[in-house]
């Protein structure tokens, strides 16, 4: 009996999560609206502002779309890319930045929700020289609008490292998502 009673107290337990997960979207594309980055540190002294979000700033691109794959109510692992290209005399340049990034809600993604991330990343600038590494801790809050709808605001510190030379920076950043399925 105490066994019965144990298995049926765990699927009990075991069940509300599962009743808020059947409400989780299982994907959220997005793209970033606008985004400012300030360089901090000895050698970074600018600011850069952008309108759409991914720009070109202390020679970094802040990541600009990002795809949140939900793998828990509170969890959920995010792709981003950054892309700048330009074209002068017939030459043409890229920076590219790629980074892998964990967000951790603190109340279940259907509802408002502060969130802490970390992320690493790497930046190709036109296939020259060895890519530049990064690493980003932030804040941030999402707001779901509607079913299909999110917008997000956020704060990272990222340090981006190349050879003995490192670069600091802040950036504010203001999203929109559009969510994809619910499960």
């Amino acid at each position: 009996m105490r066994r019965l009673l144990g298995v049926g107290v765990l699927l009990a337990v075991a069940s509300v999560p599962s009743a808020a997960w059947a409400q989780t979207p299982t994907v959220e594309v997005g793209a970033s609206l606008a985004s400012a980055v300030i360089g901090v540190g000895d050698n970074d002294n600018g600011s850069v502002f952008g309108i759409p979000g991914v720009l070109y700033g202390g020679g970094m691109v802040n990541p600009g779309a990002y795809a949140s794959l939900f793998v828990m109510p509170r969890l959920a692992i995010e792709p981003q890319v950054g892309l700048f290209v330009a074209s002068f005399d017939g030459d043409t340049y890229h920076v590219v930045n790629v980074v892998g990034q964990v967000n951790y809600f603190f109340t279940d993604v259907g509802s408002p929700a502060a969130y802490v991330f970390g992320s690493a990343g790497i930046v190709d600038v036109s296939g020259e020289g060895p890519s530049p590494k990064s690493l980003s801790a932030g804040l941030g809050y999402r707001v779901p609008v509607g079913e299909n709808l999110s917008f997000r605001v956020d704060g990272r510190y990222t340090r981006f490292m190349i050879d003995d030379l490192d670069s600091n920076s802040i950036a504010f950043t203001f999203s929109i998502g559009g969510l994809l399925g619910r499960r």
